[in-house]
C-alpha cells in the first residue's frame, strides 16, 4: 500500500501543476479518479483536496469501505505524527527518478534537434503541459517562431497558437489545407538561424473526428525528418489510440518518439518505408 509520496509543484508557464508519483495514484485507496472535479482549499500551512461533489457521489460499495477506513487509519497516524518509514535504497531510487525526469525533460525535450519530426505518446495532461513548455521554453527557441495547435486557447507566450475551431467548421480537405498552411506561414516568418518549433497538443482528435486520412497524409508529407529548418512535435493521446496498425502507421511517419509515464525518449535507427 502506498499513502504517502513525495510531490512536486510544476510551473508550467503561468500556471502550476502537482505531480503525484505513480505508485500513489494507483493505490487502491487513492481516492479520485481521473478528470474528476476536486475542490482545493488552503488550511494553514497544509493544502487540501477534497471531492466537490460536483462529479456525483457513489453509495458505499464493500471497497468504498475499505477506502473509507484506510482514510481515517492514514489520518488518525498523520495527527499523532506517525512516519512513513522508506528504506534508503527507496529513497535513492525516488530521487534518482526524479533527476532522469528532470535531465531528459532538459536534455531531449527542451534540447531536441532540428529537423526532428517528434511523436510524442501521452496519457497525463499535467504531463503533456511539462513538456510543451520545455518544447517552447525561450531559453532555447530565441526569436524563432513558435506554433502550437490545441483544443483550447494557450496560455504559453509568444507562441501562435491555433485551436480545433479555427477549422472545425471546414469540410475535411479545407481543415487540413488550413493547417498545412498556418504551419507554413509561421516557418516563412522565421528571420532567425534557430528552427521554427511547432507542436500539436492532440492529433488523435483528428482520428476521432473524420479526418484520419488527411492527418495521415500530412504526417507522411512531412517525413521522419523534417526537410526544414523546423522541428514537429506531434502529441497523441494514447488511451485513444486502439488500433494497433494506426499507431505502428503514424509512428512510421516519425523519427522521434517520446513516452510518459516514465518519461522515455527514442529515436529510431534506419528508416524503413512508411506503412
Amino acid at each position: 500500500m502506498v499513502t504517502r509520496a513525495e510531490a512536486k509543484i510544476h510551473r508550467v508557464g503561468p500556471r502550476h501543476t502537482i505531480y503525484l508519483a505513480k505508485d500513489l495514484v494507483e493505490d487502491s485507496t487513492f481516492p479520485f479518479r481521473a478528470d474528476e472535479d476536486l475542490m482545493v482549499r488552503i488550511e494553514g500551512d497544509a493544502l487540501i483536496i477534497d471531492k466537490d461533489g460536483r462529479s456525483g457521489r457513489r453509495t458505499d460499495t464493500p471497497d468504498a469501505a475499505r477506502s473509507h477506513k484506510d482514510k481515517i487509519l492514514m489520518k488518525t497516524l498523520d495527527v499523532l505524527n506517525f512516519s512513513s518509514l522508506t528504506s534508503k535504497a527507496e529513497r535513492i531510487n525516488q530521487m534518482l527518478s526524479e533527476i532522469h525526469e528532470a535531465e531528459m525533460l532538459e536534455s531531449r525535450v527542451r534540447h531536441i534537434p532540428k529537423n526532428e519530426h517528434a511523436i510524442f505518446l501521452w496519457e497525463k495532461e499535467t504531463f503533456l503541459d511539462m513538456v510543451l513548455a520545455e518544447f517552447f521554453d525561450p531559453r532555447v527557441t530565441g526569436k524563432a517562431p513558435k506554433g502550437l495547435l490545441s483544443a483550447k486557447p494557450s496560455t504559453l507566450e509568444s507562441v501562435n497558437n491555433m485551436v480545433h475551431k479555427d477549422f472545425s467548421g471546414l469540410d475535411k480537405p479545407a481543415a487540413i489545407r488550413k493547417i498545412r498552411d498556418w504551419m507554413t506561414k509561421i516557418h516563412e516568418s522565421n528571420e532567425t538561424d534557430l528552427p521554427t518549433r511547432i507542436a500539436v497538443e492532440d492529433y488523435s482528435w483528428f482520428l476521432q473526428n473524420g479526418l484520419a486520412k488527411g492527418l495521415m497524409e500530412l504526417e507522411q508529407n512531412i517525413g521522419p525528418i523534417v526537410k526544414k529548418n523546423m522541428t514537429i512535435l506531434c502529441g497523441y493521446d494514447v488511451s485513444k489510440l486502439i488500433d494497433s496498425k494506426e499507431l505502428e502507421r503514424l509512428m512510421s511517419f516519425h523519427g522521434y518518439a517520446i513516452l510518459d509515464l516514465p518519461l522515455r525518449v527514442y529515436r529510431r535507427g534506419a528508416y524503413s518505408k512508411p506503412l
